[in-house]
Parts: structure tokens; sequence; C-alpha cells
């Protein structure tokens, strides 16, 4: 079997990158979590210790002589109030983030600190208003907090007001949104360089592989060579005995017995010729060999050497020539390939029937296909037909004798001259019913 070492460097390589990818990717997602979490965390122990200043504050903004204000109405956040002036407050430096509100116990303004103005009013519904409540804000933080004072002795602690905190978190969040967008690029950039790493490792990987499948080639085209002469003698010494005056007398049992080892000596040398074909043509082509031709010519000339055969068969052959341009190949194993798809057609299709042999152009890819009208094969088997020696389960179809009624061979031969000219060769239904092999190969292979 033909073996695409450039598509499984392909694969492999992008299953290294996907794997980095998703690798690099939950790293990045997991940075990007602990980051946010971190400051939230920050963010809320940030509100929650302006709250205990706040609150620290209540009693001195209490018992200041200034006048008292209207009720808080639920709407926007009160503006300062009545007491003492925002920047005078003891334990609170600036302000351009942060928003400080006080009410007493009757929701009167007491005084405002800092400059941020929430776009939520921090003033939550009356059902809320009794507990602490952490709200998140459209670009901040908010907590909501009443105040109670314990009294020195037993008794029911005294409410002494309220107290809103507001942090506003634009810069933190978008400080983390650049986190984001940089881990997003990042992970794009390092599954780049993992893929291109990874096509260097796949390449270093399949470079031994690479090497043994060449020496296995050519192990097995010496071993077919060699072997061509041990049954070119056999075949000679079996013809001499069976023609010459040898065997005058003999039963005819040992007749039949030499005639028995003469035909498998027969299968035998097509066995090897078609493994020392397949072993060439897995070979890279040879440049000097590629020609310029018109695939018209080639398909016309079998279509004329393969009618007398598929008269005797009652099967109709027929060419359907749709371009008429010229490909770049090598002109005598192309012809084995299509004798091969032409033959197994011929063999599979029904008395009557029609076997079409076509060629036209897509886009920069050249199409021929050989239709016949049998059985087809099933799509479970599309792919193992072209395994060397594979036979499908008798009955079901073409698939039961794929390789042909010949050595098996013929497809793998057919495949691998399709991957050594840079084209493929599927298994498709034709138009009409039955198998369509469908050769695809570039203009310029």
């Amino acid at each position: 079997m033909a073996i695409d070492l450039a598509l499984a460097r392909r694969r492999l390589s992008f299953r290294y990158a996907q794997f980095s990818f998703l690798l690099i990717a939950v790293f990045a997602g997991a940075i990007y979590s602990a980051v946010a979490d971190a400051r939230r965390d920050i963010t809320q122990a940030q509100v929650r210790q302006l709250a205990a200043t706040a609150i620290a504050q209540l009693p001195l903004l209490r018992h200041q002589p200034a006048g008292q204000g209207p009720p808080v109405r639920e709407g926007p956040a009160p503006g300062p109030g009545s007491g003492q002036a925002a920047g005078t407050l003891q334990g609170l430096e600036g302000g351009e983030h942060l928003r400080l509100l006080w009410w007493d116990p009757a929701l009167r303004p007491l005084a405002a600190f800092g400059a941020y103005q929430p776009r939520e009013p921090l003033l939550p519904p009356p059902a809320q208003r009794g507990a602490p409540h952490l709200r998140p804000l459209a670009d901040g933080l908010s907590l909501w907090q009443p105040v109670y004072r314990r009294p020195r002795g037993p008794g029911t602690p005294q409410l002494e007001g309220y107290v809103a905190v507001a942090l506003a978190t634009r810069s933190a969040d978008e400080g983390l949104a650049c986190l984001g967008e940089g881990l997003l690029v990042g992970t794009g950039l390092a599954a780049l360089v993992a893929l291109i790493g990874g096509r260097c490792l796949v390449a270093a990987a399949l470079g031994p592989l690479r090497a043994q499948v060449e020496h296995l080639a050519r192990l097995s085209a010496d071993a077919s060579h060699e072997l061509r002469h041990p049954l070119t003698a056999v075949r000679a010494l079996i013809g001499s005995l069976r023609h010459g005056s040898a065997l005058e007398g003999a039963s005819p049992q040992l007749v039949d017995k030499l005639g028995q080892i003469d035909r498998t000596t027969v299968r035998m040398g097509q066995l090897v010729d078609d493994l020392l074909l397949l072993a060439r043509c897995e070979r890279p082509l040879e440049v000097d060999a590629l020609r310029h031709f018109p695939p018209e010519d080639l398909i016309d000339d079998l279509t004329s050497l393969y009618a007398p055969t598929a008269q005797q068969r009652g099967v109709r052959l027929t060419s359907q020539v749709g371009w008429g341009g010229e490909l770049r190949g090598h002109p005598e194993r192309l012809r084995q390939l299509l004798v091969n798809l032409i033959t197994n057609a011929l063999r599979f299709s029904p008395p009557g029937g029609t076997v079409t042999v076509g060629v036209e152009s897509q886009g920069s890819t050249v199409q021929i296909w050989v239709d016949d009208q049998g059985p087809g094969i099933p799509l479970e088997q599309r792919e193992l037909v072209f395994e060397p020696f594979w036979h499908g389960p008798a009955g079901h179809g073409e698939a039961g004798l794929a390789g042909g009624a010949g050595t098996g061979l013929g497809l793998a031969i057919a495949r691998a001259i399709a991957l050594a000219h840079g084209g493929r060769l599927v298994v498709s239904e034709a138009p009409g019913g039955g198998c369509r092999m469908l050769l695809g190969l570039p203009q310029q292979a």
C-alpha cells in the first residue's frame, strides 16, 4: 500500500498544534480567571475598608451643629449634605474613584465625600436596608451598611445611621480587558509557533519512518525481481515436461498435477510482477520520464483496445471527453492505472451494461473517471478496496473482489500511481448507479 507520508505529516502537525492551542488556552484562561478573582477580592476588601473608615466617621458627623436635611428618597445619590465638607473627613484622602454617603437613622443625609458618581442609586430598596448589602455596579462596586451602636450594658443595639460606599473599577476593568486581549493574542501566537515547531518535530520523527518505508520498498522490489528468475526456470522445466516426450505413457493424474503446478506458477509470476510494479510506483517519479500529453489520446487508445473484451462480455465501452488540454505525467504509469480501472469496471458490469471513461477540467484539477453499472461498493469499504490483497465479504458487490480476479493489487497500484503524480484516487457512486473510480490530477503534475 502506498503510504502518503506528506498527508500523515500534515495531520500529525495539525493534531500537535490543536493540542498545544488547547493546552495554552486552558493555561491562559486559568491565569485570567485567577487575576479576575484576585481583583474582585481586592476590590471587595477595599470597599469594606472604606466602609469601616466611613463608619468611624459617623458619630462625628451626627454631632455636628449643622442642620438636618430632608429624608433621602429613591433616585440618584444625594449631593453633599450640610455636614462636614468633602476632603476634611479624618482618615480619607483623595476621592476621584470613590463615593461615600452618610445618613442618620431617619435617612436624612449627613455628608458626602468623593467625586465618583455611580450610575445607579446607592440607596437600596426598603426591604434590603436593614442588613449589609454588597452590590456590583455598571462600573464599580457598592456596599450599603447600617450602623448600630452597642450599649455598654445589656440591651438592644441602637441604630446610629447608615453608610453607603461606592468604588469605581473602570480602570481595573480596562486593565483586565487588556490582559484578556493580551492573553488571546499570545495564545494565537503561541499556537502558530507550536504549529511551526510541530511540523519540524513531526518531520524529524517521520524521517526514520520514511527511510524505513523506502528501504522496505527497495527490498520488496529486489525480492520480486529475484523471484522472477526461479519462477521462469520452473515454468520452463514444466513446459519441457508437458510438451516433450517425458510424459508419454504417464498417468492422467500426473499430467493434471503438472498442469496445476504450471497454473500456480503463472499466478505466482503475476503476483511477483505486480509486487514489483507496486514497489516501483511508490517511488518518486523520475523527472526525465515525465511528458506532456493529452489524456484524450490515452482514453481513445484504451477504449479501442478493450472494446473487443467489452463486446465479449456484452458490455458497451464508451468515452466522454470534455477537456482537450495536456497533462504532465508519466504516460505509461497513467496508462497502467486506467487499465486497472477499466478491467475492473468490465469485470463487474453486467451484460447489457455500459462502462464510461471520461475526462473534464475542474479548476486547476483534471478529473478522469471510470463508471460502471455494477453492484457498487458499500460506503464503509470504499477506502479498504485500495489495501493490497483486501477482499470484501462475498456478496458485497464489487468490494468482494475489489482488487480484481488476479493478484488483488490492481487498485493498490492505481492509487500508488495517483499519489506519485500528486493526485487522488477515490471511490464514489456513479450518476447512473454502480461504481465510479475518480482520479484527480493537477493540470501541471
